[in-house]
């Protein structure tokens, strides 16, 4: 059995729950969270600077916006497969123009952005196999990339996403033919892969995070391969069973970006009332 299991954004709680397909919505203020406990002496001592900092953002997204599109991977920021574009294109013509449009925030604009000589410090795991990142540190350092390019090209908003999957491979009736040497070309395995997608929308200007959105594949995908192409054949079918599950996510990000809008309009109508 073969399985690969690619996902920074798991070590942070990025979206939550894998089982099913789901989003989320913040239109929260900052300010009022930190205020509710002004009030009480005690409560507000006990409040830490760096809790306080990270909370007092406020949103500031408006449509039309110009929303940047990152897929990282494990090896950070990446280009977006031809396929999943293909689903993200679909998104925003069902979008329309009132909602702006999605830019793919560039590998290389990023790391032209990115100061030379300031990316943080990675801690390293050592051990028997030699170091590993901190997978802190290397969610960090991808998400502090992925802004600083979405403010280079100017975009209001990122959603930062990943599709990873397993999959895993067993014998078929032909495998009785491995024993002989003809078996080595012969479809033995069947190999079927899950995919799972995940996405949270930053703002690139303070870090507020406006929503998250998960989804998987509707159905495994499957290969029949050979002893001597078993790899690819993996490789194959992880790509398109994340490919599917990239699709299914475009459909939460859809409702999570109209009721988005809904929900900052409504918030900004209640602030324009009289006593507020």
């Amino acid at each position: 059995m073969t399985k690969r299991l690619v996902s920074l954004a798991l070590a942070a709680g990025l979206a939550g729950l894998l089982a099913a397909c789901g989003h989320s919505v913040q239109t929260t203020s900052g300010s009022q969270y930190l205020a509710a406990y002004e009030g009480d002496d005690a409560a507000g001592a006990a409040t830490d600077a760096e809790i306080a900092a990270a909370a007092s953002v406020e949103p500031q997204l408006r449509f039309p916006a110009r929303i940047g599109l990152a897929r990282i991977g494990p090896e950070g920021l990446a280009p977006v497969p031809a396929a999943e574009a293909d689903s993200w294109r679909a998104l925003a013509g069902r979008l329309g123009g009132g909602y702006g449009e999605f830019v793919p925030v560039s590998p290389l604009v990023a790391a032209l952005a990115t100061p030379e000589g300031e990316e943080p410090q990675a801690r390293q795991a050592c051990g028997y196999f030699g170091c590993l990142e901190n997978s802190a540190d290397r969610l960090a350092r991808v998400v502090r990339q992925v802004r600083l390019g979405a403010a280079r090209q100017h975009l209001d908003a990122v959603l930062i996403y990943e599709a990873f999957g397993n999959s895993e491979e067993s014998s078929n009736p032909l495998a009785v033919t491995k024993l002989a040497l003809i078996g080595f070309f012969l479809p033995t395995e069947n190999v079927a892969a899950e995919g799972f997608a995940q996405a949270v929308l930053v703002d690139v200007r303070n870090g507020y995070t406006y929503g998250t959105a998960s989804a998987v594949a509707e159905k495994p995908s499957h290969r029949l391969t050979t002893v001597s192409d078993s790899r690819d054949a993996h490789r194959s079918a992880l790509a398109e069973a994340e490919a599917r599950a990239v699709a299914g996510l475009t459909g939460e990000v859809e409702v999570m970006v109209r009721d988005l809008r809904l929900a900052l309009a409504e918030r900004r109508a209640g602030e324009t009332q009289p006593g507020r």
